[in-house]
């Protein structure tokens, strides 16, 4: 048995592939982050830390006494998160019987949970997991957007943010990840050619929804600088049960690292 605990009797085969569709599905409309970042294979349960490839030379005061000095391999911890909920099983046991519309909302509010704790480490940090996120490690680079009324206001702040990856030689292509307002923004402004258009040719890249950020970045995705490190991916799994409920949960191992703050840009909306 291993920790997923998913060879139990009580769930059949048809109830944990509905279940696991429907958590793909809310999963991937919340995990933006993925989207623009190297994510690396999964390492597996055991995978406890991920080497920084930096030693921390002690100073000469924690010498040792016979003059032996030290080093420490500097590392980043796994953070495993955890959330479960309870499902009915009569409920699981008519998708067996050809239920096509399970009442599976639980499980959805679990899984969103889940991916929104992913995201917040990603762009806010999680200082207790050694965490820096995007808007920690880039926030000497902010730049503003004044003029969100117009198109050619937006145009000219995502213009000088490329001007700033060009001066700093931070090739692309380039997404930009818009917060909700403004994804709203984008897709409000027109004048004649789709803004959403004009700017993805700017681009070469896409735009993505960060469903729950306040701020906007613009990001190279020319690689190896931003790094989701993967122990167990997002997985569901089983607790327990009694007479009519059956209790899961959603898990995985993962910490991130920003390894070139230079190919990040915060847009915030002034």
């Amino acid at each position: 048995m291993d920790i997923l605990r998913r060879t139990t009797e009580m769930v059949s085969q048809e109830a944990w592939h509905e279940m696991d569709e429907q958590a793909k599905r809310v999963l991937e409309s919340h995990l933006s982050a993925r989207k623009f970042i190297d994510v690396a294979p999964p390492k597996g349960w055991d995978y406890a830390a991920h080497p920084c490839g930096r030693l921390e030379v002690q100073s000469e005061t924690e010498t040792t006494k016979n003059n032996v000095a030290y080093g420490i391999h500097q590392v980043l911890p796994l953070v495993e998160p955890r959330i479960t909920f309870d499902l009915d099983l009569w409920e699981l046991d008519n998708i067996t019987r050809g239920l096509k519309n399970p009442d599976l909302a639980p499980l959805e509010e679990a899984a969103r949970n889940i991916a929104i704790f992913e995201e917040r480490a990603i762009y806010e940090g999680l200082p207790s997991a050694g965490i820096v996120g995007l808007a920690e490690a880039a926030k000497d680079r902010m730049m503003p957007m004044t003029d969100t009324s117009s198109v050619r206001g937006i145009m000219d702040a995502i213009s000088s943010a490329l001007y700033r990856f060009q001066k700093d030689a931070v090739e692309g292509p380039y997404a930009l990840v818009a917060s909700p307002e403004l994804w709203k923004i984008i897709y409000s402004v027109s004048e004649c050619y789709p803004l959403i258009k004009n700017i993805k040719e700017v681009l070469n890249g896409p735009v993505i929804l960060s469903t729950h950020e306040k701020e906007s970045f613009l990001v190279s995705t020319r690689g190896d600088d931003m790094e989701l490190v993967i122990g167990q991916d997002l997985s569901l799994g089983f607790v327990g049960n009694d007479s009519r409920k059956g209790t899961f949960f959603f898990t995985e191992s993962f910490t991130f690292r920003v390894i070139n703050p230079e190919a990040i840009i915060p847009l915030r909306i002034s």
